[in-house]
C-alpha cells in the first residue's frame, strides 16, 4: 500500500511549484480537478497522507473543490492544505471553516512552509498508524470475546446437562412430574426477568436470570433422600414426619455439594442456595435457617414463590387443586407465607403470564395422558 500526496491545480506549472513545497520521499499524484482525482483518492490500495489544493482567483476553483471534499466527508478523513497565491483572510477563514488543516499563502518561505506541510503529513501518518494499531487490537479483542462467548455457552450447556440429569432422578422417583419442574422454571424465569427490568440496580443480568431459572429445577432434589413412607404418605404427616420432610432442603444442598466439582462454581452455588432456602420466607418464618428479608438471595425468592404457586394449582394426595385466581390471591394476601414486597409487585404484574403458562402446561399434560392411554389400548 503506497503513501501518496495528491496535488490539485488546473495549471501544470503551479502543480510543480506546489510539489516543491513538500520535503521527503513521497509519491506525488497530480490532477487538474477533484473529479479527475476522486477515483485515485477513493482507491483502498492508496494511503493518502494529504491533499494540496491550489486556490485560484477570481474564479475560486480551488475553494469550490474544498467545498466538494467537505460534502463528500473526505475532508474529515484526509488532511487538506490550501495553497494560495494571495494572502486573503476572508478566503482563509472560509477554508478553515470547511475543515482544512492548514492555509499556506505567498510569499512561500521555504523552511516555514516545508515545516508546516510536513507537520500536517506526519500528524496524519501517526494517526493512521494509531488507528491501525487500535483496529488490530480491537480485532484481537473481538476474537477473544467470541472465544469467551463460545466457552461460556459450552459451560452453560454442561451446567444445564448436570441439572437435567439430577432433575430426571427426581422425576423418575415420581416425586414431581416433569411438567411441574418445567412450570417452576418458567415461573421463575418470568419473576427474575421482571425483577431485572423493574429494579436494574440489583445487578441481575440476562445470563443470571437463565442460571436461576435453570437451577430452579433442583429445588426439591433433596426429596430423593426422604423415605417413601413419609414422602408418599396419603394422609397428614405427624410432627416428627413433617420435621423429617423439611430436611429435604438440607439434603438437597448436600447432594449438590457432592457434585460441585463437576460444574461451574457459580451454578453450583446458585443450585445449593435454592435447594437449602426455597422454603425460607421474607418475615423469617421459613426453614431451615429462618432467614429474613434481603438475607434471602434473589434467586431463592423467585423459586420459592414459583414453587408455591404451582403447588397450589396442583392436586396432591393431601389436597385438591386451587384455581389460578385463588392461588394468586392466597399468595398476595400472605396465606402461604410472606414474600418480598418487590417480588409480589412483579408477581402482580405477571398474573396473566403465569395463568398462560399454567394453561399451556395443562394442555400438554392432557395430550400426554391421552397419548399414553391410546398406546395402552393397543
Amino acid at each position: 500500500m503506497s503513501e501518496q500526496i495528491v496535488i490539485l491545480h488546473r495549471d501544470e506549472e503551479k502543480r510543480k511549484e506546489m510539489a516543491e513545497l513538500i520535503e521527503g520521499k513521497y509519491e506525488m499524484a497530480q490532477y487538474e480537478t477533484l473529479d479527475d482525482a476522486l477515483p485515485f483518492i477513493q482507491d483502498k490500495d492508496n494511503t493518502i497522507l494529504a491533499i494540496l489544493i491550489g486556490l485560484t482567483y477570481p474564479d475560486k476553483m480551488g475553494a469550490v473543490q474544498i467545498k466538494n471534499l467537505a460534502k463528500l466527508k473526505l475532508i474529515d478523513k484526509i488532511p487538506v492544505i490550501a495553497v494560495s497565491d494571495e494572502d486573503n483572510k476572508e478566503v482563509e477563514q472560509q477554508c478553515y471553516a470547511l475543515g482544512i488543516k492548514d492555509f499556506v499563502s505567498k510569499p512561500f518561505y521555504e523552511i516555514i512552509t516545508n515545516t508546516r506541510v510536513k507537520n500536517v503529513i506526519l500528524a496524519h501518518r501517526d494517526k493512521l498508524m494509531l488507528e491501525g494499531r487500535v483496529s488490530s487490537q480491537n480485532e484481537m479483542l473481538n476474537k477473544q470475546i467470541r472465544l469467551l462467548s463460545r466457552q461460556t455457552a459450552e459451560l452453560d450447556k454442561s451446567n444445564n446437562s448436570i441439572i437435567e440429569i439430577l432433575g430426571t432422578v427426581v422425576e423418575c422417583r415420581n416425586l414431581e412430574n416433569g411438567n411441574h419442574v418445567k412450570r417452576v422454571k418458567d415461573f421463575t424465569r418470568l419473576l427474575a426477568k421482571c425483577w431485572m427490568e423493574s429494579y436494574p440496580g440489583t445487578g441481575l443480568t440476562g445470563r443470571k436470570v437463565e442460571m436461576i431459572a435453570s437451577a430452579s429445577a433442583l429445588h426439591d432434589v433433596g426429596k430423593i433422600a426422604i423415605p417413601d413412607s413419609i414422602l408418599l404418605k396419603p394422609g397428614k404427616l405427624t410432627d416428627d414426619e413433617f420435621t423429617y420432610m423439611k430436611s429435604h432442603t438440607i439434603r438437597g444442598e448436600e447432594i449438590v455439594e457432592t457434585v460441585k466439582g463437576a460444574w461451574d462454581p457459580e451454578y453450583a452455588k446458585e443450585c445449593a442456595m435454592i435447594c437449602r432456602w426455597h422454603h425460607e420466607r421474607y418475615d423469617g418464618r421459613g426453614y431451615p435457617d429462618g432467614l429474613k428479608g434481603d438475607n434471602i438471595p434473589l434467586g431463592v425468592h423467585c423459586v420459592a414463590l414459583a414453587d408455591v404457586y404451582d403447588v397450589l394449582l396442583s392436586e396432591r394426595v393431601y389436597k385438591a387443586a386451587y384455581t389460578p385466581d385463588e392461588a394468586f390471591h392466597m399468595i398476595v394476601q400472605g396465606e402461604c407465607g410472606v414474600f418480598a414486597p418487590r417480588l409480589i409487585e412483579c408477581f402482580t404484574k405477571l398474573k396473566k403470564e403465569f395463568e398462560q403458562v399454567h394453561a399451556e402446561s395443562i394442555k400438554i399434560e392432557r395430550a400426554e395422558k391421552a397419548a399414553k392411554e391410546k398406546q395402552a389400548a393397543k
